[in-house]
């Protein structure tokens, strides 16, 4: 009787660990939970823009020349915003679109070097 106790004491803790093991997320999984929460917050952000991701390339276009290469949402500014970058005979320039009005102006990381990159 006393092996088959044992049996049972050991089956139980490990399944108490498994349990555990299951209810402690790894790095990676809470990384994911916090990708998906950075994800609702670009989405909300996207749904105040009162343009799209095209006609802010349009408004980039028109304004400074060149074809975009590359646009996507800012999401390092507090509202709705794009990101485009122009390729030009000059070479590259990344332009800031407001979401909500649509204006285009020089990155703030460009405005005072005349389109160069700065790293």
């Amino acid at each position: 009787m006393n092996r088959y106790r044992s049996f049972k004491t050991a089956m139980a803790a490990m399944i108490a660990a498994g349990a555990i093991g299951f209810a402690v997320p790894t790095p990676g999984q809470a990384a994911d939970q916090q990708n998906g929460k950075d994800d609702r917050a670009e989405y909300s952000k996207l749904l105040t823009a009162k343009i799209s991701l095209s006609q802010a390339i349009d408004a980039a276009e028109k304004k400074f020349g060149g074809k975009a290469v590359n646009a996507a949402l800012d999401n390092e500014q507090a509202n709705a915003a794009f990101e485009v970058e122009l390729m030009t005979a000059n070479g590259s320039q990344t332009v800031a679109v407001d979401g909500i009005s649509g204006a285009a102006t020089a990155a703030p990381d460009q405005q005072d070097n005349g389109g160069e990159d700065v790293e």
